[in-house]
C-alpha cells in the first residue's frame, strides 16, 4: 500500500514539473497554461462565487502574471456582472434568462453613457422596450396631465415583449425610471 502511494506521489511530481515547459517545434519557448478555478468567499466567510479563468506559467513552472490576457480577464469580470444583474431582474420581475438578461445588458451599456442625448435615450426605450420612442413621449406628455391610458396600452405592449405580466413591468419601470416619473409628476 505504501508502495503504491510512494509510486503515486512520484508520478504525480514528474507530471507537474514538466507542465510549464512547452517549446514549439523550432525551438522558441511558448509559455504554458491551464484553466485554473479559484473559490471566493466574503468577509465573513460565506462562499461567495468561483471564478475561473486561464493562467500562464514560464519555463520555471511559476505564474505569470495576468497581463498577458488582460483583455480576456475584463471581459470575463463584465460578463460575470452581466450574467447576476440578469439574475437578479430574472428573479424579482419574473423574466425568462433571455429577456433578463437583454434588459441588463440595455441597462449596463445606458449606464456606461456619460453624455446621453435624446437620441440615446430613443435608442434604450426602443431597444428595451421594443416601443416606438415617440410614442413614448407622447403617453408620458398625456400621463402628466392625468391621461394614463396611452401610457398603459405601452405598458402592456412592453409586458408582451418581455413576456411577463403587467405588474412586473410596471415593477421593472419603476424601478428604472422612477426618478424620472417622479420628476415629471407621473404616477403608474
Amino acid at each position: 500500500m505504501i508502495s503504491k502511494m510512494t509510486n503515486t506521489l512520484v508520478l504525480i511530481t514528474l507530471s507537474l514539473s514538466f507542465i510549464a515547459c512547452h517549446r514549439s517545434s523550432d525551438g522558441h519557448y511558448e509559455p504554458s497554461y491551464h484553466y485554473n478555478c479559484y473559490d471566493y468567499y466574503d468577509s465573513w466567510g460565506y462562499y461567495s462565487h468561483t471564478e475561473c479563468y486561464y493562467e500562464y506559467y514560464n519555463v520555471a513552472g511559476e505564474k505569470v502574471s495576468s497581463e498577458l490576457d488582460i483583455v480576456a480577464e475584463v471581459s470575463d469580470i463584465e460578463s460575470f456582472k452581466l450574467e447576476r444583474m440578469a439574475q437578479r431582474y430574472a428573479e424579482k420581475f419574473e423574466l425568462s434568462q433571455d429577456q433578463a438578461l437583454k434588459v441588463a445588458k440595455n441597462v449596463n451599456d445606458f449606464n456606461a453613457l456619460e453624455d446621453r442625448s435624446e437620441q440615446d435615450i430613443a435608442d434604450f426605450a426602443q431597444r428595451l422596450y421594443g416601443v416606438n420612442p415617440t410614442e413614448v413621449v407622447s403617453a408620458v406628455g398625456k400621463a402628466q396631465v392625468g391621461e394614463n391610458d396611452e401610457l398603459e396600452a405601452l405598458i402592456d405592449s412592453a409586458a408582451k415583449n418581455f413576456n411577463t405580466s403587467r405588474e412586473n413591468t410596471k415593477a421593472l419601470i419603476k424601478e428604472l425610471h422612477s426618478a424620472e416619473l417622479n420628476d415629471l409628476g407621473v404616477k403608474l
